[in-house]
């Protein structure tokens, strides 16, 4: 039982560390036009995804137990947002851009 509760705690803990790069998303949903919209929920899932398998690749040290996971989550998440955000943005306006000339 003590371990369904410290794994429950963990995964609370590691979706709150995630508050970041959903707050990017989100941010970028409001903020820009709604032909750029990413919805922010399934772009934070994938940087996150993303930040987990990151850590994996560089062999990330688990010196603090299976809490310090939770701090990768957040710093690799975050920059995985960051430097998506830009990309996908350059992305749809090329496709979009490409797609409205060709229509006319």
């Amino acid at each position: 039982m003590e371990i369904i509760i410290f794994v429950g705690v963990v995964a609370l803990l590691a979706g709150l560390s995630a508050g970041p790069c959903l707050l990017v998303w989100s941010l970028s949903a409001k903020w820009l036009p709604e032909k750029y919209y990413f919805p922010p929920i399934k772009m934070t899932f994938l940087c996150v995804g993303l930040s987990l398998v990151t850590a994996y690749a560089i062999n990330f040290q688990l010196e603090g137990g299976g809490i310090s996971i939770i701090m990768a989550i957040l710093f690799l998440s975050t920059i995985w947002s960051i430097f998506l955000l830009p990309i996908l943005l350059i992305f749809k306006f090329v496709t979009q851009g490409s797609g409205s000339e060709e229509n006319t």
